[in-house]
């Protein structure tokens, strides 16, 4: 499949240095999947990638929280630096407000996949945003069928328009200018201090992030899940002065805290999430790194 994506051949080789594939390599290769797979599956599988990888990601970079619309347009700007011949922003236009996706390239065979995955990151991002209370009344879509789209859980009361010139999302006033208070925002400076993308920590921390609640992710568990032998794996975190042990110690932490800033989340239900066998040791690891309980940490975002 990833040959036939044409994603290069030497991806998972020791010797080969990628921090990035081509736009167009994960154009194929999303085309390839859509093809490969039933779309139901195919939807389940983006869903998946976009609610516990993409979204996270992105949210994590955004400070804007005075509205969703603030949120939304920050949102705009930084995927410009991920994504070429693409534009995202916000209209008000017939009464109502929409996120707009306008995006080159509707007669390739990639662009009803592409546009699909689009749609399923959009509807992702604005549950998370709205706290699950976005729903949309009408829809735009440029494809010429809506059968895939309507299928989406968020999508199946909205109204669809086909063949339209971008893909568009109604969104109502009320919650396009409501505050949002998702946990994962971040704040200017924490953004200033997150790992470039381009750097192999970036990359890795992006990779093992997922795999996190498996609590202290033994190095040989990582090396595998990136195709790296131990050694390379140590090597390469050694180049940019930082230890294994410590950037997951500090990436459980990381993830830790955020979880606590959600009031809605048990302390047990986040204990057993970071991997620990029951709350007990839990709190006992959070106070030597924290030198306060969970409940004493939570307490001061009441």
């Amino acid at each position: 499949m990833l040959q036939q994506a044409k994603v290069p051949v030497d991806l998972y080789s020791n010797e080969s240095n990628y921090d990035y594939l081509p736009e167009n390599t994960v154009k194929n290769l999303i085309q390839t999947l859509g093809e490969k797979l039933e779309p139901q599956e195919f939807v389940q599988l983006i869903q998946t990638a976009c609610k516990n990888i993409y979204i996270p990601i992105f949210i994590r970079r955004l400070t804007q929280k005075d509205s969703l619309k603030a949120a939304l347009d920050e949102f705009a700007e930084q995927l410009k630096v991920n994504m070429t011949h693409t534009q995202v922003y916000t209209q008000f236009s017939g009464d109502r407000w929409w996120l707009v996706r306008e995006k080159e390239g509707v007669d390739k065979a990639w662009f009803t996949h592409a546009e699909l995955f689009s749609a399923i990151f959009i509807c992702e991002l604005l549950s998370a945003l709205t706290n699950n209370k976005w729903r949309p009344k009408q829809v735009g879509i440029q494809s010429t069928n809506d059968a895939v789209f309507s299928s989406l859980p968020q999508l199946s009361r909205a109204q669809f328009f086909t063949n339209r010139p971008v893909t568009a999302f109604s969104i109502s006033e009320s919650l396009m200018m409501a505050p949002v208070t998702h946990p994962y925002i971040s704040t200017a400076a924490h953004l200033a201090a997150e790992p470039r993308l381009g750097c192999f920590l970036g990359t890795f921390k992006l990779a093992i992030q997922p795999y996190l609640s498996m609590g202290k992710l033994p190095i040989k568990t990582a090396a595998q899940i990136l195709n790296l032998n131990v050694r390379t794996l140590q090597r390469r975190l050694a180049k940019e002065d930082v230890q294994y042990g410590a950037v997951i110690e500090e990436m459980v932490l990381e993830q830790t805290l955020d979880l606590l800033k959600c009031p809605s989340l048990k302390i047990t239900s986040i204990a057993i999430r970071m991997g620990y066998s029951d709350a007990a040791h839990f709190t006992r690891a959070f106070k030597r790194q924290m030198n306060m309980t969970p409940s004493q940490y939570r307490r001061q975002f009441d």
